[in-house]
Parts: C-alpha cells; sequence; structure tokens
C-alpha cells in the first residue's frame, strides 16, 4: 500500500473514531446512562473542542526543533486510543458522580493526544499530498468515514430494543479499535519538515495579518460545532433512541458531502467556507421556525447542519495547508487552534450566561454570528 492509500485509510479510521465518541452525541448519552450530575454533562463539549486546541501553541513551539513529526503524531494516537480504554472502565466499573469523573478526566487526556495529532497531521498531510489535492485527500477520507459510521448506525436503529442495554458500550469499543487500526494504519509513514532558522528566540511571535484575519473567520464560524447541541435538547426522548438517529445523520452527511466540500476546496476554500456557513445558518433558520419535536424533522435539521459543518472543517483544514508552507504552517495551525480554544470557551461561558437570562433560545444570536462569519470572509486572502 502507498503511502497516499495509507494516509486515506488511516484518516477515514481517525474519523470514524471520532464520530464514535462525539461529545455531542455518544458521550452525552454515556453520561446520562450512568447517572451523571447534569453539570458534568455540560461540559463535555467545551473539554473536547477546547481541550484539543488550547495546548497546541506549546506543542507548536516544542516542534520547532523536532522535525520528525510523525513520531509525534504516535504519541497522540496511542494517547487517544488510551483514553478510550479509561472510559471503557469507568463506566463498566462506576455509576453516577464517579463515572462522571471517570469519563471527563480520561476525556482531558483524550483531547491533549488529540491535540498533538491534530497538529502534526497537517504535515504528514501535506507530505502525501500536494497543494491542490489536498482537500480531496480530506474529502474521501471523510466520506469512507461515514459510510462505515453509516453502517454501524443502521443495525443500532434497527436493533435497538435488542442492543439497548450494551449499545454504547459496542460503540466505545469500535471507536477503540478505531483509533488502534489509525495507529497501525499510517505507523510507517515517516514526515521531516524543515523547521527553519533554530537561532530565534524560541517563543517569539511573528505573524503576518493573514494568521488574525483566518483567526477572526475561524473564530465565527466556531458556531457551526456550538449550535449543535441544541439540536438534540429541542427534541426530549429517550438519549439511547436518538443516538443512533444522529450518529446516523451526521455520518450520511459526511458520506454525501465530503467528496464534494474537497473538491470546492481544492478550487477554493474561502468558497467552502461561504457555502458551508449558508447551510448551517438555514439549518438554525429550519430549527427555529419548524416543529422540531418531531424527529423526522429534528433529524433532518442535524442532517443539514452535519453537511455544513463538515464543509466548514474542510474548508479551514485546506486554507491552513495551502495558506502557509514547512513550519509557518505548523505555527499558524498551532496558534490559530488555541486561540479558538479560548474563542470556544468565551462563547460557550457566554452562552451559558445567556440562556439563564434570555427570553428566547441562543440560536438566534449563533444564526447571526453565522451570518458574520459569512461576511467575514471577504477579508481572508486567496490561499491558491
Amino acid at each position: 500500500m502507498n503511502q497516499k492509500n495509507r494516509l486515506i485509510s488511516g484518516l477515514s479510521l481517525n474519523k470514524l473514531a471520532d464520530l464514535l465518541i462525539s461529545a455531542k452525541t455518544t458521550l452525552t448519552a454515556l453520561l446520562v446512562s450512568v447517572g451523571a450530575p447534569v453539570w458534568m454533562i455540560g461540559w463535555l463539549v467545551p473539554i473536547r473542542e477546547s481541550g484539543a486546541l488550547l495546548p497546541q501553541v506549546l506543542i507548536s513551539v516544542y516542534l520547532r526543533n523536532h522535525a520528525e513529526r510523525h513520531k509525534v503524531w504516535r504519541l497522540g494516537m496511542f494517547i487517544q486510543a488510551s483514553s478510550v480504554m479509561g472510559i471503557i472502565a469507568s463506566v463498566t466499573l462506576f455509576s453516577g458522580f464517579t463515572a462522571g469523573a471517570g469519563v471527563l478526566l480520561s476525556l482531558i487526556i483524550l483531547s491533549i493526544g488529540r491535540s498533538a495529532c491534530s497538529l502534526t497531521v497537517k504535515d504528514i498531510e501535506a507530505d502525501v499530498a500536494k497543494k491542490g489535492k489536498r482537500g480531496n485527500l480530506i474529502g474521501i477520507a471523510s466520506t469512507i468515514s461515514g459510510l462505515v459510521t453509516l453502517c454501524i448506525a443502521i443495525p443500532l436503529v434497527v436493533f435497538e430494543g435488542a442492543l439497548s442495554s450494551n449499545m454504547l458500550l459496542v460503540i466505545l469499543c469500535a471507536s477503540l479499535l478505531s483509533f488502534a487500526a489509525t495507529l497501525i494504519c499510517v505507523w510507517p509513514i515517516r514526515t521531516r519538515v524543515d523547521t527553519g532558522d533554530k537561532s530565534r528566540d524560541t517563543f517569539s511571535v511573528d505573524f503576518d495579518s493573514t494568521v488574525y484575519k483566518f483567526i477572526f473567520v475561524r473564530g465565527l464560524f466556531v458556531h457551526s460545532a456550538l449550535v449543535a447541541p441544541y439540536f438534540m435538547i429541542e427534541r426530549d426522548g429517550d438519549v439511547q433512541e436518538l443516538l443512533p438517529i444522529y450518529i446516523g445523520a451526521e455520518a450520511l452527511a459526511a458520506l454525501l458531502s465530503s467528496i464534494i466540500w474537497g473538491e470546492i476546496a481544492d478550487k477554493s476554500a474561502k468558497l467552502t467556507l461561504q457555502l458551508s456557513g449558508v447551510l448551517a445558518l438555514f439549518a438554525c433558520v429550519g430549527l427555529l421556525t419548524l416543529d422540531s419535536t418531531s424527529i423526522f424533522i429534528s433529524a433532518f435539521l442535524f442532517f443539514v447542519l452535519s453537511i455544513a459543518h463538515a464543509g466548514v472543517r474542510t474548508g479551514r483544514k485546506t486554507y491552513s495547508l495551502d495558506v502557509k508552507e514547512g513550519h509557518e504552517r505548523t505555527e499558524l495551525v498551532g496558534f490559530s487552534n488555541t486561540a479558538i480554544g479560548l474563542i470556544l470557551l468565551g462563547f460557550g461561558a457566554l452562552y451559558a450566561a445567556l440562556t439563564s437570562i434570555l427570553s428566547f433560545t441562543v440560536v438566534y444570536i449563533m444564526a447571526v454570528m453565522l451570518v458574520l462569519a459569512i461576511l467575514a470572509t471577504v477579508i481572508l486572502p486567496n490561499e491558491k
């Protein structure tokens, strides 16, 4: 198997693992099922998203003097697989507060491992695929992972009655196997990056305006992720009944849209962000105006949002891969990801506070933020 096929297989397996252990779906249902306190459930998405982003500026500083990026990626993947084992052990051996605490602690460790992988995999992708081909690489991997996830989700829906007591454990074990298979599949790939001038100050920061513009625009587009839990909150019902439906909707979205988003991103990552932003806005308007208590409407809207979020992810990943080269790319990714982690925490705290005092849902505010995100893309320099 050549390096490109190995990387596509590895990325597909990694995306499959991420879909199966999503904080927005699986882990939320998991904590509900073990009777963990509600406040713990509220910390899942912030830990999962921000925890994977905040450490990246420090990791990028470390990488200035370490050209062999594949070694850091391997360590990060091993940490993620080990953390899933910790989650499985926590919910198998304990319940209530203790189980919830074990899951949160394991999720923190998993996020640190994901942080290292997220930063270094960009160098691996850029080494294996040239500019103009990287969006397609990401799109193919997302499509394959969506297909496999859908193949898992459909039996969970069909045989929900027979599998309900063990469904969450099956999903967790499938995620663990996917992380392990990712590590095995990509292990032979080795990547060395030109780290440039090693004599400069280790903690010096010398970015051009492109970096700050990218952070500003990407910071607005985080609302395609922040709004997702509201699509489940609006629908009352048994979480184990809803979980496979939402996993299936997310997987189907990845299956149907990822290659298309990849092709568009290889032409223009800016256009990808604009189109996906419009779709996310459409989903929010639907949530605000349609009868989202219907499971069919709710699933459809979540499906549309998932398509939009896949586009946002592909667009911003391809933009960060193409707009810079070498270690400048690593520092762009590391600095911007840490900044986005802080932005996520800030928006999360803001919306948590507003929810208790507003007479209307914060989805209205998030929809306005998505409009601003779409408009703000005009300030981004062309990456091709």
